[in-house]
């Protein structure tokens, strides 16, 4: 993908990159997220991880998004091995790239970041589209390009909102930040460490019994589109498509089948009836999350979550 400076967009206060406008991330920061997510469990951590079992880990993580739970543990040094699994082919190769081959990441994050913030509002609009528009599934993007992509837009899209149609189509419109980070550099040096040794896959939930034995792991955290509490309350696209009541359904036989297995596993959702009937046999631990994703600001408030756990007799925790 060639990324073009539009400089018939430049406008004079807007000539100075991300790299002279901003302090540099330390380099000694702890490894975190470097895509912003919808329902991520950033602010979480402390009531997620209190849950975890303890001792060293043979981690799995599906749905895993920005990665929040697995950066945390992996700084803590809990991890004894890891797989990170999502259904988006972005996210997977994101991670991938990110793991394998940060600095060509950097340097086209960096190429992008010029282009945009060197435009005014309407070149960065015009450039958010013109890249949006570049789908990997009709162009032979390399694995750099598509992550670049994807971050770029991540960051630079409406609320940081990745969301696909029915079509598996990225759509979120452009967003409005006077300086978005884009190439975050020393963010995605930090988790590319922490990525080492760690296996990435593009799987269905539906997988995971298999991929417990494949992988021989101990504890798998279960983080999918949330049920809404309502019919208008909740962001709930899944690569494409609905995650609905049935798809719930199906998760819980997955989580039940870990549980015969001798897995722990621990899963957040929305604290609704539908969650709290299929998950009432196990542990059921209420939590207090901020809402990230909301058109009005004084809307935003801490909305009801649940995180559920098979913590018993017979399963060292």
């Amino acid at each position: 993908m060639q990324v073009v400076a539009f400089s018939s967009y430049a406008s004079p206060d807007r000539t100075r990159s991300a790299a002279t406008a901003r302090a540099p991330e330390p380099a000694d920061a702890p490894a975190r997220p470097f895509l912003k997510w919808v329902g991520g469990k950033g602010k979480l951590l402390d009531q997620i991880l209190v849950h975890a079992p303890r001792g060293r880990l043979r981690y799995g993580e599906a749905f895993t998004g920005g990665g929040a739970v697995y950066f945390a543990l992996r700084g803590e040094g809990r991890l004894a091995s890891a797989l990170l699994t999502d259904l988006s082919g972005d996210v997977v190769n994101a991670h991938t790239t990110v793991r394998d081959r940060p600095r060509e990441l950097v340097a086209a994050l960096q190429d992008h970041e010029r282009a945009y913030l060197d435009a005014d509002d309407a070149g960065r609009a015009d450039y958010f589209y013109r890249v949006r528009a570049m789908r990997p599934d009709l162009l032979a993007l390399s694995p750099v390009e598509r992550a670049a992509r994807m971050i770029f837009l991540n960051r630079t899209c409406f609320n940081g909102l990745w969301r696909e149609n029915s079509r598996g189509v990225f759509n979120s419109p452009h967003g409005r930040y006077a300086q978005p980070h884009i190439a975050n550099e020393a963010r995605i040096l930090t988790a590319s460490r922490a990525l080492q040794g760690t296996a990435i896959a593009r799987a269905d939930f539906r997988r995971w019994p298999e991929l417990v034995r494949a992988h021989e792991l101990d504890f798998v955290y279960l983080d999918p589109p949330y049920h809404p509490v309502s019919v208008t309350s909740s962001f709930n696209a899944y690569a494409g498509g609905a995650f609905a009541a049935a798809a719930q359904r199906e998760l819980a036989e997955v989580c039940a089948e870990l549980d015969r297995l001798g897995v722990r596993w621990m899963l957040s959702n929305s604290d609704c009836a539908l969650v709290r009937e299929l998950y009432a046999r196990w542990n059921i631990h209420a939590v207090r999350a901020p809402r990230a994703v909301n058109s009005k600001g004084d809307s935003r408030g801490k909305v009801a979550e649940v995180l559920v756990t098979n913590r018993r007799s017979g399963l060292a925790w």
